[in-house]
């Protein structure tokens, strides 16, 4: 995209990302967010802003920076895990489980009865025989119980907390050789700001950044347009949400 002519602030300096997160703050119904790197405090910031019904999008890479760190991730803060449940398969596991329950019952009363026929009687062939059946209810046991363990339940699919791509990055794909390096945040479809900076704290707190903001009718037109091809069109590999979501959740199966 090329646009020409554009009235414009320019920030130069630590200063920079302090007040793009005055801006963002201050937003009453939109926050768009095109950034390579995140840091988590950042996403949490994106998370207040959700709770407070703006809409918020997000662009960025899968060189998100603490991904296989802990619990407290980036990307695990915004993809749900929703879970639903096989009624028919729960309402088979249950017959299973009765039948267990009730061959248990006859399994060791037959255990029981052998003990005293035999003691009564002393008679080891008795034993012997008697043990038989007892054997085999118990190896049928066995195989219910691991029918139970392997039966399936449940099955997951992920959401997003709101929209957002995680586009791949040439380090990690073989498919594209473009990098989502630009910086673009787009507030309330009103204002615009762009520059060298991350949505990452030494970004928005210590670096010596550079940026410009604008409220150019114009400019923010073509910037909404660029944003949107991105978000919905661009022809590029990205990361799947559901992919994602069974390595950073557990599922179990019941």
């Amino acid at each position: 995209m090329f646009y020409n002519g554009a009235n414009c602030d320019i920030y130069i300096g630590k200063g920079a990302g302090k007040k793009l997160l005055n801006d963002m703050r201050n937003a009453s119904k939109s926050i768009k967010i095109v950034s390579p790197y995140l840091s988590p405090f950042l996403i949490s910031e994106l998370i207040s802003f959700r709770e407070r019904r703006l809409n918020v999008e997000l662009i960025t890479t899968d060189n998100i920076e603490d991904f296989y760190g802990s619990y407290e991730r980036n990307i695990h803060k915004l993809i749900i895990q929703n879970r639903e449940i096989d009624n028919d398969a729960v309402r088979k596991r249950e017959k299973w489980k009765d039948i267990v329950r009730k061959l248990t019952y006859i399994g060791f009363g037959l255990l029981a009865t052998l003990i005293g026929v035999a003691y009564f009687l002393v008679d080891i062939r008795v034993a012997v025989f008697g043990l038989v059946p007892i054997v085999i209810i118990f190896l049928i046991i066995r195989l219910y119980k691991n029918k139970i363990r392997s039966k399936r339940i449940y099955s997951y699919w992920y959401s997003q907390l709101f929209p957002f791509k995680v586009y791949m990055s040439p380090d990690t794909t073989d498919l594209s050789d473009t990098f989502i390096h630009g910086k673009i945040y787009l507030i309330d479809d009103q204002i615009a700001s762009l520059g060298s900076l991350n949505f990452t704290g030494s970004g928005t707190k210590h670096n010596y950044e550079t940026r410009i903001r604008t409220t150019d009718p114009n400019a923010i037109k073509e910037i909404k347009q660029e944003l949107n091809q991105l978000m919905h069109y661009a022809d590029l590999p990205e990361r799947d949400i559901q992919f994602w979501g069974r390595q950073l959740y557990k599922e179990p199966i019941n």
